[in-house]
């Protein structure tokens, strides 16, 4: 078989959301790993409560991303084979309605969306900030959640461009706006405390405190896990 030539410049809109999907979905793993051991170590009850909501929202966005990935690869394979709500015949070859319709791709890319949609809810409802608890909202592995929440965006993305393709402008505006709240969520969440000299006075480790915001609630938040 001759190996068909590929151009590097393009890439398929549903093969880019599926990567990006696959990598939200890893990447997951090692902040649920994280809340799973904090809830285990925390002896405050409200303070634990806190930490298994977050939790149980990560699974469910989890859950749904696992989901999203079997849709993108039905809408994928729906595609491919040219499978578009096709309809039975007559004899005379017309359209024969008392039977099913073929499943059609464009009704499996709705479907997508509102998935993705209701990921990047659960993700949003994880790190809602309570009054008692406010410093909880922070991502604990900071590094792995930057890269859930920018590919969620790319796949977003890939499927905004996929429905513009097909003129579904109406999907494309309901996926648009999440983009924004998971780049709000970032800079809410995944901001890193600078690394500090070793040996530091209590002068400077204050001066830090008062310059930095997220270093305060970094503290706030050992401290609490500490005292916990």
């Amino acid at each position: 078989m001759t190996e068909q030539p590929t151009n590097p410049e393009h890439e398929d809109d549903l093969s880019t959301v599926m990567k990006a999907l696959l990598t939200a979905f890893e990447n997951l793993g090692a902040e649920h790993q994280a809340l799973t051991e904090e809830e285990k170590e925390t002896t405050a009850t409200e303070r634990r409560g806190t930490v298994r909501r977050m939790l149980q929202s990560i699974t469910d966005a989890g859950r749904i991303l696992a989901h999203s990935v079997d849709l993108v690869a039905t809408v994928y394979g729906l595609r491919e084979l040219g499978v578009d709500r096709q309809m039975a015949k007559g004899a005379d070859g017309s359209d024969y309605s008392p039977l099913l319709t073929v499943g059609g791709s464009e009704e499996k890319l709705y479907e997508t969306a509102a998935y993705l949609e209701a990921a990047a809810q659960r993700l949003v409802e994880a790190y809602k900030q309570t009054k008692k608890y406010p410093a909880l909202a922070k991502a604990r592995r900071p590094q792995e959640v930057r890269t859930v929440l920018s590919s969620l965006r790319g796949a977003l993305t890939g499927l905004c461009a996929e429905m513009a393709a097909r003129g579904l402008t109406e999907g494309r505006a309901e996926c648009e706006p999440w983009i924004a709240k998971l780049c709000e969520l970032e800079a809410q969440t995944c901001t890193a405390v600078p690394a500090q000299a070793s040996e530091l006075t209590a002068g400077e480790v204050t001066a830090a405190i008062l310059a930095n915001p997220a270093i305060a609630e970094a503290a706030a938040a050992a401290l609490e896990r500490t005292t916990a």
